[in-house]
C-alpha cells in the first residue's frame, strides 16, 4: 500500500514539473494609442481573450469605434465616450503570428456624418 502511495506521489511531482517546464507563453496585455483613441489587446502568445478600445486621457467625444483583425470586425453603439469607458470585443482563439488589431474612433459631426477620431493597433505575436 505504501509502494502504490509513493508511486503516485512521485508520478504527480514528475506531472506538475513537466507542467511547469513545458507552460506556454505569459500573459500580456498591450496598449496603443493613437490620436484620440486606445486599444488594449489581453492575450497569451498568440490567444487573444479580447480587444478592448477606449478614448484617451483627454479624447471624450460623440462617435464610435471600429474594432478590426484577427476575426474582430465590430462597430460600437454611436454615444458619448468617456475615458475609462471600454467597448470590448472578445475573441478567445488563436490568431496567425504578427496579427495586427487595430480600432478607430470616429467623431459625429453636428452637420452629419463623421470624422477620423484617432487610429490604434497592437501586433500579435509569439
Amino acid at each position: 500500500m505504501r509502494t502504490r502511495w509513493a508511486l503516485r506521489a512521485g508520478v504527480s511531482a514528475v506531472g506538475a514539473l513537466a507542467l511547469f517546464l513545458a507552460g506556454g507563453p505569459t500573459a500580456f496585455a498591450a496598449t496603443a494609442c493613437g490620436g484620440q483613441s486606445c486599444l488594449t489587446v489581453d492575450a497569451n502568445g498568440r490567444y487573444v481573450l479580447r480587444a478592448s478600445a477606449t478614448p484617451a486621457p483627454d479624447g471624450d467625444f460623440v462617435g464610435l469605434f471600429h474594432m478590426y483583425g484577427g476575426g474582430l470586425d465590430g462597430k460600437s453603439a454611436l454615444r458619448h465616450w468617456r475615458p475609462g469607458q471600454l467597448y470590448g470585443m472578445a475573441l478567445g482563439r488563436k490568431v496567425p503570428d504578427r496579427t495586427w488589431i487595430c480600432v478607430d474612433g470616429w467623431r459625429k459631426l453636428d452637420e452629419g456624418g463623421f470624422a477620423p477620431h484617432g487610429h490604434a493597433c497592437v501586433q500579435v505575436h509569439q
